[in-house]
């Protein structure tokens, strides 16, 4: 035995280490090294760890034999025996501190030295086994999540572990840990602890909760039992103390989760390993009408391989095999055999070490949600009047039949439709009833497309036409002119008697565009085309269009900031009265100044703004600007002097017309008969919304006047019946007189159906004597033109009223 026990002696004596060394040698020990000093001991340690350690107290260096065995004790565990010569009381006490297997004054015989080796060897392995038993303790603990705690019977002190690392740590202050203890729960601890201290031997356990700095409730549970210790000779309390948050928490999800089950919307079921029905709760019978004992011991009707395919039913279970889970929508039937849409979910139930796995299925009723889906999928796609595809779906469509008329190297053709004059319909009869022809134009057009062709509504009175796989360019005409023909017949509605019409604009692939957006926008442009050229036909679209278009988007954008940076302006024409011989008015005509291209006449004006809402923006100030000036003219004497001033189709639709110039006539104090309006035929045509607004005009004492009269749809029963004033004829029938005999005739008929309405006469673009005569004669009662005038700068008026009557003093009376 003693040839397995090596010792390392510390002796910074020569002649003495040599003679231990020979002392041990013969009592069999195995001595793996002499140190003179506690850096020598040190590296000798480090190199080969012996049993124990022979350490005299004074050796050489700056650490004594003392402070050389705390060290080693700290780093390395091993056993040290002092042999010193020094006994004084205070070097005892160091050497106690270190906690030493023995101390022995020299000199000391051999028999004294080998007892005290023996002695410490036993003690140290018996200090080891101790040790592995404790850290077996303090780990099973933790691994229990486990703490330990004491209290005395006498004391209120206790002792708690609050570390897995086995010490116990006074709580000195008692009183602020119970603070932390739940209300609900102190006197329960307290009694706790009274009974462990009162009675001798019990055993008792509670669970309570304690407040954390977090705010969160934290469970715990004291174990206890109360015990006299013999060999402390008085009554100790010792128990266990094991933190229950989780347990608790898990207990409480698992009544949740039954309380889940049980009052759960959706149906909860649970199958077994073998996919067989083991119970279910009330929604799902409620849901599905099966009852608890049909199921019994058999698979769900809904989930067999038969109901579901077997394709899909492999799939569903691979994938729950592969990822734990499965969910997806399933058509199933109830009991009673009713269709039933169910979003379905599968999971696997992980199963215990002594138990099988499970299987959950949740199934929720979707059936009014899928209804629903289906109703809100018909009002996204379709048209809710018309029911024909709407834009969204159209337009998908479209895009559809271009990968196939791509793929198929074909024509495909847009045409873009539009009804004429639709507003009409709905200002006159009302929106219901325009919904109604909406609904007869679609069924009519739908009656002569083909079978390949696609009819959809944009919105509004807009239509869209697919017309793919079409043969020819004629082919797609050929479909255009069926879609004129089959509005010629009447259409009765609210009583009367409608014939529609529609512009039909065409865009082509591959020819056009490839891109859908670019075709309906080009199919757009040509519509357009149609109306402007007189409606009711179709027009192919060309490159020209699309720079036509961008001219006028980008001149409408010019005209927006004209308005806003006072760019326009006005001259003004006279008419001269053949009766006064005198300049009775002047006419209003705009004129821009351009930053760039210089002064522009109307034409570069009306078009644009009469095709956008700026036409009732600058009229406005057309009308403003008018009176404004009226106003100048009559502070400086010209008081007779009236002004023309065109009002467009717009204006006239425009509600707040008549207030607008009530305010301008009040604001300029200005007569109403110093303000003549001048319109087009097309404001004659029977709509109420123009009628009404020429007669407020008429109730505010302004004058009307046809202007380019005989050019357009001439309605004579609204020359009788509406508020008209004055009839201008257009320069087109004054051009060729007196030489044409018809422009002659067409003239004397005017003038002739005129004086028999009482209405006053105005000839535009006289530019000879010889027509001035000849008007003069047939009673004319004013003429405008360059005879008498170009249209000048408001400055020249005044000199024009002064010189012209001198001018045209030759004219017959």
């Amino acid at each position: 035995m003693n040839k397995c026990i090596s010792i390392l002696i510390v002796e910074d004596e020569k002649i003495v280490a040599l003679d231990l060394k020979r002392r041990l040698t013969k009592l069999g020990y195995q001595v793996t090294g002499m140190a003179a000093s506690g850096q020598q001991a040190i590296a000798l340690v480090e190199q080969n760890l012996p049993n124990i350690i022979l350490m005299d107290i004074h050796i050489q260096g700056n650490m004594d034999g003392i402070e050389v065995a705390n060290l080693l004790q700290k780093t390395h565990n091993v056993p040290v025996i002092y042999l010193t010569a020094y006994s004084e009381e205070k070097t005892i006490t160091r050497a106690k501190a270190t906690k030493p297997y023995g101390y022995l004054l020299k000199p000391f015989s051999d028999r004294e030295l080998h007892i005290i080796v023996q002695v410490s060897i036993e003690r140290h392995e018996s200090d080891i086994m101790l040790q592995a038993k404790e850290q077996h303790f303090r780990l099973a603990l933790e691994a229990a999540r486990l703490g330990t705690w004491e209290a005395s019977k006498d004391s209120r002190e206790i002792f708690m572990g609050k570390t897995c690392d086995g010490n116990l740590e006074p709580i000195s202050d008692w009183e602020s840990f119970y603070l932390t203890i739940d209300n609900n729960d102190k006197h329960r601890v307290l009694d706790f602890i009274k009974k462990l201290r009162t009675k001798k031997g019990s055993i008792a356990e509670i669970e309570f909760r304690v407040n954390s700095e977090s705010g969160k409730n934290l469970w715990y549970k004291l174990y206890g039992k109360s015990f006299v210790n013999f060999y402390a000779g008085k009554h100790q309390i010792v128990g266990i103390l094991q933190d229950t948050t989780e347990s608790r928490l898990s207990k409480d999800q698992l009544a949740q989760a039954a309380t889940v089950f049980k009052c759960a919307a959706e149906g909860i079921i649970i199958l077994n390993k073998d996919r067989i029905f083991v119970c279910a709760n009330n929604a799902f019978h409620k849901i599905t009408k099966f009852q608890q004992r049909y199921l019994k011991n058999k698979e769900l009707p809904f989930l067999t391989s038969r109901s579901l395919g077997e394709v899909a039913y492999n799939k569903i279970w691979q994938s729950i095999d592969e990822h734990g889970q499965w969910r997806g929508e399933i058509t199933a039937f109830k009991s009673n055999k009713e269709i039933l849409y169910v979003w379905l979910t599968i999971g696997i139930i992980p199963a215990e070490a002594s138990e099988e796995h499970q299987f959950v299925v949740m199934i929720s009723d979707i059936t009014a949600m899928r209804e629903t889906q289906e109703q809100l999928s018909q009002i996204a796609y379709y048209d809710n009047l018309t029911k024909l595809p709407n834009r969204m779906l159209i337009m998908d469509r479209l895009k559809l039949a271009l990968t196939k008329a791509t793929r198929d190297s074909s024509l495909l053709g847009v045409l873009f439709i539009d009804l004429d004059n639709f507003k009409r319909i709905n200002d006159t009869l009302g929106h219901a009833h325009g919904d109604s022809m909406l609904c007869f134009v679609s069924q009519r057009m739908l009656s002569v497309l083909r079978a390949s062709d696609t009819l959809g509504r944009l919105g509004g009175d807009e239509f869209l036409v697919i017309a793919s796989s079409a043969r020819s360019y004629d082919a797609l005409v050929t479909i255009a002119q069926k879609l004129l023909q089959c509005f010629l017949d009447p259409i009765v509605i609210g009583n009367m008697e409608i014939i529609p019409s529609c512009s039909i604009g065409i865009s082509i692939f591959p020819e056009h565009s490839a891109n859908h957006d670019e075709l309906v926008q080009m199919a757009d442009t040509a519509m357009y085309e149609a109306k402007n050229n007189g409606r009711n036909r179709y027009a192919l679209y060309h490159p020209a269009l699309k720079q036509k278009a961008v001219h006028y988007l980008t001149r409408e954008r010019e005209l927006h900031h004209a308005l806003i940076k006072d760019e326009f302006l006005l001259h003004y024409q006279p008419h001269f009265s053949l009766v006064t011989k005198k300049i009775t008015g002047v006419e209003a005509l705009i004129r821009w100044q351009h930053p760039v291209k210089g002064l522009l006449g109307p034409a570069e004006i009306i078009p644009v703004a009469e095709s956008s809402k700026l036409i009732v923006e600058i009229g406005n100030w057309v009308l403003t600007e008018a009176c404004r000036q009226i106003k100048q003219w009559r502070t400086d004497g010209h008081g007779e002097l009236r002004i023309s001033v065109n009002i467009s189709i717009r204006q006239l639709a425009d509600k707040s017309l008549q207030q607008f110039i009530a305010e301008l006539l009040y604001q300029y104090s200005l007569p109403a008969d110093s303000l003549e309006l001048e319109v087009t035929e097309s404001c004659l045509q029977n709509e109420l919304i123009y009628i009404t607004s020429l007669e407020q005009l008429e109730n505010l004492g302004i004058a009307i006047s046809i202007d380019d009269f005989g050019t357009g749809y001439s309605c004579l029963s609204s020359l009788k019946n509406l508020p008209i004033h004055r009839l201008k004829i257009d320069q087109s029938f004054i051009k060729n007189i007196p030489h044409d005999s018809n422009d002659c005739a067409i003239a004397a008929a005017i003038l002739a159906l005129a004086q028999k309405l009482n209405l006053q006469v105005t000839a535009e673009g006289i530019e000879t004597y010889d027509q001035a005569d000849f008007l003069a004669n047939l009673g004319c009662d004013e003429l405008q033109g360059y005879l008498l005038s170009k249209p000048v700068s408001p400055d020249l008026i005044p000199y024009l009223i002064k010189k012209i009557p001198d001018r045209m003093k030759a004219f017959n009376s």
